[in-house]
């Protein structure tokens, strides 16, 4: 499937997809350090604006398409 991308390609998207993991690491800090102050100063949460941790993504794997020979 990945057989033609070059190499330079593939390391480009690793740097980027560390990069990325990097952010929301600190989207997440962030939004904790949000919540702290809102707690304190008494501030309610917007409704349906519940806290979730940040998943930190992940290369996903692409399953194969299947082709259809005509």
């Amino acid at each position: 499937m990945l057989r033609n991308v070059p190499s330079a390609t593939l390391k480009e998207l690793v740097r980027l997809s560390e990069r990325k993991e990097a952010l929301m690491a600190q989207i997440q800090e962030i939004d904790r350090q949000m919540l702290g102050v809102q707690k304190r100063f008494g501030i309610p949460q917007p409704e349906g604006d519940q806290s979730m941790p940040a998943n930190v993504s992940t290369v996903r794997r692409r399953k194969p398409s299947r082709r259809l020979n005509r």
